[in-house]
């Protein structure tokens, strides 16, 4: 059997080249859905007054959930993330599937950086002259 082998801490997959690249894809765009939905609670649990850290940690206990990934932030990026579901949307399109799904975690991602900016002005008064990290 030819392909690609891919090593994760689950047992080695091989797979073909179109497979493989649909695997990291996929697997990156499913964290950064994580990601999205919990800032999108997030923002949930601020307009109905709910605590969002107690939100996050009774669905963290849920086996079928988990703790990764459900940390309320700034949103996700990095060198993988933003490419990757970027370029599943595309290839979907590209296959003629509307992956909206994946489309709302981008928007959702992209509407977090003036929030999490607006909760830093707030905290202080100004962020001139500060390192924001």
């Amino acid at each position: 059997m030819s392909g690609l082998f891919l090593r994760t801490s689950a047992p080695i997959v091989v797979t073909d080249p179109a497979t493989a690249e649909t695997i990291k894809y996929a697997s990156n765009a499913f964290l950064a859905t994580k990601v999205s939905f919990v800032n999108a609670i997030a923002a949930l649990c601020e307009a109905v007054g709910a605590d969002v850290s107690q939100v996050v940690l009774g669905m963290g206990y849920d086996p079928r959930i988990g703790a990764g990934f459900l940390r309320p932030g700034p949103g996700w990026g990095g060198s993988c993330s933003p490419k990757d579901t970027v370029a599943l949307v595309r290839i979907a399109d590209d296959a003629g599937y509307d992956l909206g799904l994946l489309k709302g975690v981008i928007a959702v991602n992209d509407e977090q950086q003036p929030v999490v900016a607006k909760a830093v002005r707030l905290a202080d008064g100004s962020v001139q002259d500060k390192i924001v990290a």
